[in-house]
């Protein structure tokens, strides 16, 4: 079997006052990406737990005049393209609109503002608005490819509200293409190659095949999207969904309509749990190649306890070790009731 679910079990022994003192052993468990060999540990910790917070409040502070992105100033007040990348300087596509990060991140860096409403909650964002906002990202990645033939490496991201480290409360995802790739664009690249010229075969879509027929991390499907929960999760969740399409040449409107559809289940499960914000990035393959794969990844964000605490802390940030309070299985078991056919 060239796919190993690696993991290793550690016990803590202690006396627990919860339990009146009992001596107990309370495990952590290792587990090993098996792709990557990157770790991360599962603590089942229940902790607090997740509030969604209302941001009514924040959104009427920050609205209209204060926001660039609101109707009455995105026009006006965001950079444009050159004409010779983009004639007029932004795409516009109904209510997504397109433009160049004031301050990018990258060689080739597009906002694209994705609805006249500055407060989009979870449950009211639609089918359309989503895919509308990832096809017009997907216009100025194709006007990118042309104009500069040297770029490589491209993903569309994905930063909703505060807790995930978004900046304006206005709804909208970025693109990024360069020819430098970022550490998981470099990672999961050089590991997926190496995987395909040692097993002969698409990681990805081997990961698929194994996860759905083991069946304790799968998901489901949403058209040309297979969903599973990563066995080491780089959070307390952690969804990869794995597309049909092998580069960017392969994406069409389907794809990203499916994608919508698959967030709109998602979002159903995150209010379940108590959760509102989210991380996600699309990773695209510019040029076809056997070892590669289209793939999304989502990350939900929260926020803990009283003091709002923050999921992400020493662990994951300086000792690059991720953390995970649920085992992925489970998760699994609890999204996947909002895959079911007919949903």
């Amino acid at each position: 079997m060239p796919i190993s679910f690696r993991k290793h079990e550690e016990f803590f022994t202690f006396h627990d006052p919860m339990q009146d003192e009992k001596l107990i052993d309370r495990k952590t468990e290792i587990r090993f990406d098996p792709l990557t060999g990157e770790t991360s540990r599962i603590i089942f910790d229940p902790g607090a737990p997740f509030i969604p917070k209302d941001y009514s409040q924040l959104a009427k502070e920050t609205e209209g005049v204060k926001c660039p992105f609101c109707a009455e100033n995105v026009s006006k007040i965001t950079p444009r393209f050159p004409d010779e990348l983009v004639e007029g300087g932004r795409f516009i596509a109904r209510e997504a609109i397109v433009f160049p990060n004031l301050f990018p991140y990258s060689k080739h860096n597009a906002v694209v503002r994705m609805s006249n409403q500055h407060y989009v909650k979870p449950e009211e964002f639609t089918e359309e608005l989503i895919a509308d906002s990832f096809k017009a990202a997907h216009q100025y990645i194709e006007k990118v490819l042309e104009f500069d033939n040297q770029t490589e490496y491209v993903s569309i991201n994905w930063n909703y509200l505060p807790p995930s480290g978004g900046s304006i409360l206005h709804p909208h995802i970025q693109v990024l293409a360069s020819e430098q790739p970022t550490n998981y664009q470099s990672a999961i690249t050089t590991n997926s190659h190496s995987f395909y010229e040692k097993e002969g075969e698409n990681y990805l879509t081997s990961l698929v095949s194994e996860e759905r027929n083991l069946g304790e991390r799968w998901i489901g499907h949403v058209g040309s999207i297979s969903w599973l929960h990563a066995y080491a999760p780089k959070s307390h969740y952690d969804f990869i969904g794995i597309f049909e399409a092998a580069s960017f040449d392969e994406l069409g409107s389907g794809n990203y309509e499916d994608l919508a559809k698959s967030m709109l289940r998602f979002f159903l499960y995150f209010k379940e749990q108590g959760v509102e914000s989210f991380n996600a990035v699309m990773h695209i393959p510019v040029k076809k190649h056997a070892a590669e794969q289209v793939h999304f990844r989502l990350v939900p964000r929260m926020t803990i306890g009283m003091l709002e605490t923050s999921d992400m802390n020493v662990f994951n940030f300086l000792q690059g070790e991720p953390l995970s309070l649920k085992s992925p299985e489970t998760v699994a078991k609890e999204v996947g009731k909002f895959f079911n056919e007919g949903k």
